[in-house]
């Protein structure tokens, strides 16, 4: 998200030596197809209106080699814990957050399957969540042609 995170990230990171950075968009990834092991998130998805959170997760899936990692980390959703949709419907109102409703209510799992991705599992922890999708092999490299 800035260039000051990204330096804060090399920093405490460059002990491995496999993983490197790029700043820019997530609906614009500058990578080639199939190229990333993994893709991580972390609190940007509620930020994103639906129409860029649609072409982000594309994008994701795009860069991901076949048996590739997606891990969003972000809000709960409605749904994800009792007790908490108060606490969902308030936030955007206390805070400018002008597409947090909308996230609240997107399923997640819709959107991967649209692009290839499998959902692996959620994990919720306090206010937050956690997805992890996984990129389908193409058909001819998950079985075997006898």
């Amino acid at each position: 998200m800035s260039e000051a995170y990204l330096k804060h990230a090399q920093r405490h990171l460059q002990r491995w030596a496999r993983t490197s950075f790029v700043l820019g968009k997530a609906e614009a990834m500058p990578l080639p197809d199939n190229s990333q092991d993994a893709v991580t998130s972390v609190f940007l998805f509620h930020e994103l209106p639906p129409r860029i959170r649609r072409i982000a997760i594309r994008e994701c899936a795009r860069v991901l080699k076949p048996g590739g990692r997606l891990v969003i980390l972000d809000s709960l959703q409605r749904g994800d814990r009792s007790g908490y949709g108060g606490l969902l419907e308030l936030f955007p109102q206390n805070y400018h957050e002008p597409y947090y409703s909308s996230y609240t209510n997107e399923d997640f799992s819709v959107l991967a399957a649209d692009c290839d991705l499998k959902p692996v599992r959620n994990v919720n922890a306090f206010i937050s969540k956690m997805m992890v999708f996984d990129k389908v092999l193409p058909r001819s490299a998950s079985r075997p042609l006898y």
